[in-house]
């Protein structure tokens, strides 16, 4: 396979994982703290098989001690955050929200890594803005929902994570990264909340654990297929639009899917302007 068809793989397969964490956290005995740490150890347990095949590399942990703490806070934080947000939002308004976790991975770099700010990047920001106001604006009256709180402190964990990640990737191998950078926030949670051990009872529940595993799939899929779409050839300026158009994906597979009917309209449109805010972002 070619990269582009890596990148298209990997972009369907992060809509699928973002419905599917809905589907799961949208019951009403979700326990977001449980199914965080089931989440992580089962996505260390995929990834890390993948990098094993691929030639695992141990990691670094002495040279960047603090940036493998800070990626442990960062994602495993985040990633319960996420759990929190899809416990009381839609996907779709989870997937426009997050977009902002590319201005926050700019900002981040311009401050950290010396990257440059421009006014296309200025522009693309604005917009990515109001397409978060207007999905989560309801009646003529901002709505700042938990949920929607959730969602921020998300994507502001998230995007500096992702800056984190890229000083760490600059010398060391991104699978084995994954699987590694997978397992330590589940080994946070854990420790955070020993408790939530009591949430694997629930894998006896064949609903439960079939979503949970296809979860893991879709998600592990999209991980590895956007790594070989960089293997194969593909420039990370030519794949960053290309995955960002999941962003599209995820609110139109959660109106067909999971029947996210309301203000079908704004969220097309919210979406369509993120996409462009995105692009102008990167390019």
């Amino acid at each position: 396979m070619n990269w582009f068809a890596w990148a298209a793989v990997s972009v369907v397969t992060t809509s699928v994982a973002n419905l599917l964490q809905r589907v799961i956290m949208r019951e009403k005995d979700s326990d977001a703290f449980g199914t965080a740490i089931i989440f992580q150890f089962a996505i260390a347990f995929l990834i890390g098989i993948f990098a094993i095949w691929n030639g695992f590399v141990l990691p670094p942990i002495g040279e960047y001690f603090w940036n493998f703490l800070a990626a442990t806070l960062l994602w495993g934080l985040g990633s319960l955050s996420l759990f929190k947000a899809n416990q009381m939002l839609e996907s779709s308004e989870i997937a426009i929200i997050s977009s902002l976790g590319i201005v926050i991975t700019i900002v981040s770099s311009l401050l950290f890594l010396g990257e440059s700010f421009n006014i296309a990047k200025t522009i693309g920001t604005v917009l990515i803005l109001s397409s978060i106001f207007l999905v989560t604006e309801k009646k003529e009256k901002f709505s700042f929902k938990k949920g929607t709180m959730y969602a921020l402190i998300t994507t502001l964990f998230y995007g500096l994570a992702v800056t984190n990640d890229a000083f760490i990737l600059r010398t060391y191998d991104a699978v084995s990264y994954t699987s590694v950078i997978s397992f330590l926030p589940g080994v946070l949670l854990l420790t955070l909340r020993p408790r939530a051990i009591a949430t694997f009872r629930r894998l006896r529940d064949m609903k439960f654990t079939k979503n949970m595993a296809f979860l893991t799939i879709f998600y592990s899929a999209q991980a590895v297929a956007y790594y070989l779409a960089l293997h194969v050839g593909a420039n990370a300026s030519q794949l960053a639009p290309i995955y960002k158009s999941s962003i599209i994906l995820t609110v139109l597979l959660a109106i067909v899917f999971l029947k996210e009917k309301e203000r079908i309209t704004l969220k097309l449109f919210s979406a369509a302007l993120v996409t462009v805010g995105v692009l102008l972002i990167i390019r």
